[in-house]
């Protein structure tokens, strides 16, 4: 069984970025009948709001993405909706506003980024070596 075939309401979706390496991205996912969407925040995809909040289908998704790994939680459609209407006009924000703070948002109800704190790690420590060496 494919895995689009199984997909349900709040399975996070983990993939690769397009044309970005040593990054992931995520999208949640919202099955309604046969029809599965896939909701994220994108840095190339603008809503009719002029934010970046976006639907697509599953299959316009995982164009050119690899999936990394599906996590499902119990989260249901209106809280997915809810959060995507509260944020429709806000952009993507590599600092404040990417793709894992509009998931974990609606997953855990407050903006957090792994990817973001793991690159400011890794830039404070080249910048501290830097440092070091003049």
């Amino acid at each position: 069984m494919r895995l689009i075939d199984r997909l349900k309401t709040g399975d996070v979706l983990y993939t690769s970025c397009v044309g970005v390496p040593f990054c992931y991205h995520i999208g949640i996912a919202v099955v309604d009948g046969t029809r599965k969407r896939i909701y994220h925040n994108s840095p190339y995809i603008k809503n009719k709001y002029g934010g970046s909040i976006c639907s697509e289908s599953y299959e316009s998704f995982m164009k050119e993405r690899e999936l990394v790994k599906v996590t499902p939680t119990d989260i249901s459609e209106q809280r997915v909706l809810a959060i995507a209407r509260k944020h429709k006009r806000e952009i993507w924000d590599s600092l404040f506003f990417n793709c894992e703070d509009f998931i974990l948002e609606v997953v855990e109800g407050h903006r957090r980024s792994d990817l973001r704190d793991a690159y400011r790690i890794a830039a404070l420590g080249i910048t501290m070596l830097a440092l070091m060496e003049t």
